[in-house]
């Protein structure tokens, strides 16, 4: 047998950047630990992938380890010769380069010679990786021997409801994609012989680095190739082309790039008073900051969900009555193993008041939330309407560029802003929390509603979550209150 040279995973990492996949083969000292994003994204994977397998009847799967190439092929061998129809992780060779591949589920041609390639994604659309990712399955499989009819990606279906268990024939769906797959083989065949050769090669791959550093993914060694770069730099500027001033489609200086790049160099910073002036006249005390945590998931949790539909947990609420006025505070988060939506509405709506403005951070993402709620509880939709009718979006004048900084490195998130006008705020810092963006929010508390929460963690938990929301909501207060020194 051939021996192995590059799998699926390995050509689409070439793909993205030959050094990477140098690396990946070659320097494991550079490998960096996977994060709470990678282990979530596996886990969310390997979940879908075993609603996959209930799918289809009868299925064997092939469980060699991934190393195990050649046991793996065999056991692949052996379920086709007992007859078998539906094998999960089958596995297959290239002859000549050594290229093999898995793929999530082979399944037979009833009465004929054929087999049907069928990978399993945990998205609700085809993204052109997938393409790619098939393409190489599909180059593998067909030079292996394998009379390949069709080509599947097997995705969420994203108008699925659920109602009790989930259901594989409603939750997923199949996507015929051969035709796509056929025409990449050429491309294919060519990339692979190229790509095999790769890791044999003595120096690493010289590569500037660029955009794909990050396209599809972020590469695993951006902190090393990138180790030069100063923590703010040109590439902060999204999309910046090679001239200093980019001009848009008709010629102009794409002005928002132009202060970003002028405040960096004079160290000055950029203020549009009428800009500002024209944000904070929109507010009517009292004033309500308002910031929401989600949970999102494949899979969806609770009857009446899709997949990815946001679920609010937990919100956070500073109101001040007055300019002159002591902050009030309230909040909401959910402690139990069940559906936070009803809970999380009637307390939103309970604290919201009926006037003044609430503001937001990034208003279409509150406001998403709140249709949602009115949509599933039509009892309280004209309040939730009213709370939306009432949002002011704070990110606007940081967007706008009304205020700017370059210590903001040419960012609008909170968690930019904030600490760039607030530098010294020790007490009231993101950088030394123990769960300090929404991702990680999100992520920890989904962990303890999947039941993967130790017993000994939930107190610690609400204690983490409360003062992360709780810091975005002040952060918020402070804001305007660093707007209105420069009106």
């Amino acid at each position: 047998m051939k021996t192995p040279t590059i799998s699926k995973s390995q050509f689409l990492k070439g793909m993205q950047c030959q050094k990477s996949l140098w690396y990946y083969r070659n320097r494991k000292d550079l490998k960096p630990e996977d994060n709470l994003n990678t282990q979530a994204n596996f886990d969310m994977g390997n979940e879908v992938g075993e609603i996959a397998k209930a799918y289809f009847k009868d299925g064997v799967e092939v469980t060699e380890n991934y190393w195990e190439t050649e046991k793996a092929i065999h056991s692949t061998k052996k379920f086709i010769d007992q007859g078998k129809e539906i094998i999960f992780e089958a596995t297959a060779m290239h002859p000549v380069t050594g290229a093999f591949s898995k793929i999530d589920v082979l399944r037979k041609v009833p009465n004929t010679n054929e087999w049907d390639l069928i990978e399993v994604k945990s998205t609700t659309k085809i993204k052109s990786y997938h393409i790619d990712d098939v393409s190489f399955q599909y180059y593998v499989f067909h030079h292996a021997g394998y009379n390949i009819r069709h080509c599947f990606l097997m995705l969420l279906n994203r108008d699925y409801i659920r109602q009790g268990d989930p259901d594989p024939k409603g939750l997923l769906m199949l996507e015929d994609i051969t035709e796509k797959v056929v025409e990449k083989q050429n491309m294919t065949d060519v990339l692979a012989t190229q790509l095999a050769v790769v890791p044999t090669q003595k120096n690493e791959p010289t590569i500037v680095i660029s955009s794909h550093c990050f396209t599809p993914f972020e590469c695993d060694y951006k902190e090393h190739c990138w180790q030069h770069v100063p923590e703010y730099s040109i590439y902060n500027i999204k999309d910046i082309p090679v001239k200093l001033y980019p001009k848009n489609k008709n010629g102009e200086i794409n002005l928002k790039k132009k202060i970003d790049i002028d405040s960096f160099k004079t160290d000055a910073k950029h203020i549009d008073k009428e800009g500002i002036n024209n944000f904070l006249n929109e507010l009517e005390y009292p004033l309500y900051y308002l910031d929401y945590e989600a949970i999102s998931y494949a899979i969806p949790l609770f009857d009446g969900t899709s997949p990815y539909q946001a679920i609010p947990f937990q919100f956070s609420l500073h109101i001040q009555e007055s300019p002159e006025a002591d902050l009030s505070y309230f909040s909401y988060l959910h402690r139990e193993l069940s559906d936070p939506r009803r809970a999380f509405t009637e307390k939103l709506i309970s604290d919201c008041g009926n006037k003044g403005s609430v503001v937001v951070f990034n208003k279409p993402y509150e406001m998403g939330i709140n249709k949602g709620l009115a949509k599933l509880y039509p009892q309280y939709a004209d309040k939730l309407e009213a709370i939306n009718k009432r949002m002011i979006d704070l990110l606007i004048p940081f967007r706008k560029r009304f205020l700017y900084t370059s210590e903001q490195k040419s960012s609008c998130s909170i968690k930019n802003v904030y600490p760039a006008y607030y530098p010294n705020e020790k007490k009231d810092s993101y950088k030394d929390m123990e769960i300090a963006d929404g991702f990680d929010a999100s992520q920890r508390y989904l962990k303890f509603m999947r039941g993967k929460t130790d017993n000994n963690e939930p107190d610690k938990l609400w204690d983490n979550l409360y003062k992360y929301c709780k810091l975005d909501t002040m952060a918020m207060v402070k804001l305007v209150d660093k707007l209105n020194e420069f009106r």
